[in-house]
């Protein structure tokens, strides 16, 4: 691996954005062009500050958590029992080692809304806003990177238990993992993050529906976006 490939870090959303299109990842990852947030997009980053102010007891119900009121109610004892971790920044080395959020050696991030440590079960939950049809596939494979990282965290564990709480719908996804699993979901991870964090060229995939919400090609930055 060269020493380029060192210095660049992955985490799923990146990874979604490069295999759905390099370039879309190159000038938002590489080249760091500033894009809008979407309302949808700060109105989750809200709730999400919310959540995390209600478990550590630090603010009050709101009308974004109310559908999960008994589950945010169990985090927040479980915080004050200290069994619960909200909004955590974690990393791993290319190893796939604990490694700290700035290291150099740093080769993927991610951030763990809440996670439930105990005796009997690990759980690693991710709180969602919006919609939920449609995206089955990548929220598990979301699920799945998180409880690969958890198990490296910690080896003795045998089951990890990953959470999708779909906020706005009252739904909870739920998928286990034992280590033989994690360990084959591991290496696929590997395979793929290699190819972002291995890669010099970042060709697009114009496509309707690659290109369509697309900000690079609505400010005239990608040339491929005009040919669609």
């Amino acid at each position: 691996m060269s020493d380029h490939a060192t210095h660049k870090t992955w985490s799923y959303s990146r990874l979604s954005v490069f295999e759905q299109c390099p370039k879309r990842y190159y000038y938002a990852s590489i080249e760091k062009i500033p894009t809008p947030q979407h309302p949808a997009a700060t109105r989750g980053t809200d709730i999400h500050n919310e959540a995390e102010m209600f478990i550590k007891g630090e603010g009050k119900m709101t009308k974004g958590l109310r559908m999960f009121e008994e589950g945010f109610e169990n985090l927040k004892e479980g915080y004050c029992d200290g069994n619960v971790s909200v909004e955590e920044d974690w990393a791993f080395d290319i190893k796939w080692q604990p490694a700290q959020w700035n290291e150099l050696k740093t080769w993927c991030r991610y951030k763990i809304d809440a996670y439930i440590k105990k005796p009997d079960r690990t759980v690693v939950i991710d709180f969602k806003t919006g919609r939920y049809m449609g995206n089955e596939k990548t929220h598990e494979q979301q699920c799945a990177l998180y409880a690969v990282a958890t198990f490296n965290r910690d080896p003795s564990i045998e089951v990890v238990q990953a959470e999708l709480w779909y906020l706005d719908h009252g739904k909870i996804s739920r998928h286990s993992y034992t280590a033989d699993e994690l360990r084959e979901r591991q290496a696929t991870f590997h395979e793929r993050a290699l190819k972002l964090t291995e890669a010099i060229d970042y060709p697009a995939k114009a496509s309707v529906e690659n290109c369509r919400w697309c900000h690079f090609g609505k400010i005239g930055r990608c040339d491929e976006y005009r040919s669609i």
